[in-house]
């Protein structure tokens, strides 16, 4: 069976293309957020920062503004954020769906 039919969701995904930058306290990439949801993001680095699990990393784009997380897994050019859920976080993302995706 596949990852992605083996993973129960709490958050719809939508795919996306945003453009923006990643860092942590071993570097700093540029990429794009492959998918986000309310609780997540999929970003893809161009260039490795050595991001480990449990990591803390900063999400800069002007489509999102600024966010933090935590990396709950990485493959390859890939990590998984763990979005730091707060009022201020939810509003960002309400944001970019109302006027980017609308």
């Amino acid at each position: 069976m596949p990852y992605k039919d083996s993973v129960q969701r709490v958050s719809t995904r939508t795919q996306t293309q945003i453009t923006g930058n990643v860092s942590c306290k071993t570097g700093s990439s540029n990429g794009i957020v492959k998918d986000l949801s309310e609780e997540g993001i999929c970003f893809q680095l161009f260039f490795d920062i050595g991001a480990r699990t449990g990591q803390e990393v900063t999400i800069r784009s002007a489509e999102l503004g600024l966010l933090t997380g935590i990396v709950r897994w990485n493959r390859g050019d890939r990590i998984g954020i763990k979005l730091k859920l707060s009022s201020n976080t939810a509003a960002q993302i309400a944001s970019y769906y109302k006027f980017f995706q609308g």
